[in-house]
C-alpha cells in the first residue's frame, strides 16, 4: 500500500513514512493532554492530561511536529495546544522523544466559562 501512494505522488506520503518509521523505534504509549505552560528557553512544555501532569522537556533531538505532520519549532507549541507527547526511561529519567500537535484547545461555547 505504502508503495503505491508513494508511486502516485501523494504530497504527505514521504511524512507519513517517515513518521510511521520513528515509531516504530519506541514501544511507549502516547499520552494525550493540554499544554499549560511552555518555556521555549529551557525546552520546558508543561502538559496536563488525565494520565499524567508534568513537565514534558525537550532537546534537538525531540520530534517536533505540527497538525499537518511537517516539522515544526518550540517555539509553535503555544499554551493551550492538545498535544500527543511520547516518552521513553532513560536510566532514572523520562525523555520525550516525540511530541505532535493535535490542534488548540477547544474554545467554550456560548454562554459558559
Amino acid at each position: 500500500m505504502k508503495s503505491c501512494v508513494l508511486a502516485a505522488g501523494w504530497p504527505f506520503a514521504g511524512l507519513l513514512a517517515l513518521d510511521a518509521g520513528r515509531a516504530g523505534v519506541s514501544d511507549a504509549a502516547p499520552v494525550r493532554g493540554l499544554i499549560v505552560e511552555n518555556d521555549n528557553q529551557a525546552g520546558i512544555l508543561v502538559l496536563e492530561s488525565a494520565e499524567v501532569a508534568g513537565p514534558l522537556t525537550t532537546d534537538a533531538a525531540t520530534g517536533l511536529y505540527g497538525v499537518d505532520g511537517y516539522p515544526i519549532g518550540r517555539g509553535d507549541i503555544r499554551v493551550g495546544d492538545i498535544v500527543e507527547a511520547v516518552q521513553e526511561k532513560n536510566g532514572e529519567e523520562w525523555v520525550t522523544t516525540k511530541v505532535r500537535v493535535l490542534g488548540p484547545a477547544p474554545r467554550p461555547g456560548p454562554g459558559t466559562c
